[in-house]
Order: C-alpha cells, then sequence, then structure tokens
C-alpha cells in the first residue's frame, strides 16, 4: 500500500474500493450493542417498520464506510481526524454489497503548525443497485513530506 503525505495527495482523484457484503448475523450483533433499535436487531419487529425491513445503524454504516477507505492502495497518512459530515441517503439492508469511492476535493497548509496540512475528502458508497447508500465529507490532518 502507498502512502501519501500532504504534498502527495492528488486533488479531484477519485479511488474506489473493493466490496463490503453486509452480514444480518454482523449488522445484528453490532446493533445490540451500540444502537440496540428493534429495526436494527429484531427482523420481525423490522417488518412492520417504516423500513419494512431490518435495516443497518447509522454508525455501523459509518464503520463500513471506514473499513473500505483502508481498502485503497493509497491513503494518507493521518495523524488526526478533524471532522466528518454525513448524509445517509439510503438504508443498508443485509445482503447488500458495498463499494465506497474517495476523493480530495481540497487540501490546504495549517496556518498553525507548518509540518502539516489538512484534506478534505468526500466519500460515496453505494450498493450492488448503484444506489448511492452514504455521502461522508471527511477533514483529517496529514504531516507534510516537505515542510519549505
Amino acid at each position: 500500500m502507498q502512502e501519501w503525505h500532504f504534498d502527495d495527495i492528488p486533488l479531484n482523484q477519485p479511488m474506489t474500493t473493493g466490496e463490503y457484503l453486509v452480514m444480518e448475523e454482523e449488522l445484528i450483533a453490532y446493533a445490540k450493542k451500540w444502537d440496540p433499535l428493534p429495526m436494527h436487531t429484531d427482523p420481525e419487529a423490522a417488518k412492520a417498520s417504516p423500513h419494512r425491513g431490518l435495516i443497518a445503524s447509522s454508525t455501523y454504516t459509518l464503520a463500513i464506510a471506514s473499513a473500505l477507505g483502508h481498502q485503497i492502495a493509497a491513503r494518507p497518512v493521518i495523524i488526526a481526524g478533524n471532522e466528518w459530515k454525513a448524509r445517509f441517503l439510503q438504508p443498508v439492508r443485509p445482503g447488500d454489497r458495498l463499494v465506497a469511492t474517495s476523493e480530495c476535493v481540497h487540501k490546504r497548509q495549517s496556518r498553525t503548525k507548518p509540518d502539516r496540512g489538512i484534506a478534505q475528502f468526500v466519500v460515496t458508497m453505494q450498493n450492488q443497485k448503484g444506489e448511492r447508500v452514504l455521502e461522508l465529507e471527511s477533514t483529517v490532518v496529514v504531516p507534510r513530506r516537505n515542510q519549505g
């Protein structure tokens, strides 16, 4: 895997991940621990919900997006996450096969720390039907290779 410092990150070059298969057992186990709503934990009760079936919690969906991001062949060396802005567009369901695309849309040098920069990525995740299920803006702090 190639690691990018701030200076290496290309702008406006989308990178696509491999696929993640959402397994019902994992979805339920996650929800039982972190978001125990019936629409996430009980397949029978979920049938009576407005979603008409089991759906993933938002934080599970974000965890999948994060895991997929680590599959990209080249990714930034991250000092810290700075901000996430997420929009959940469609429910994620058991059996969905998810793929994400990540693209750096803006970057700037830190105003106070010359050894680093700030990079903003837009991540879109879609299911096997081509439906976008998540849009995520992620801002991260990345070390600079050259501090000139």
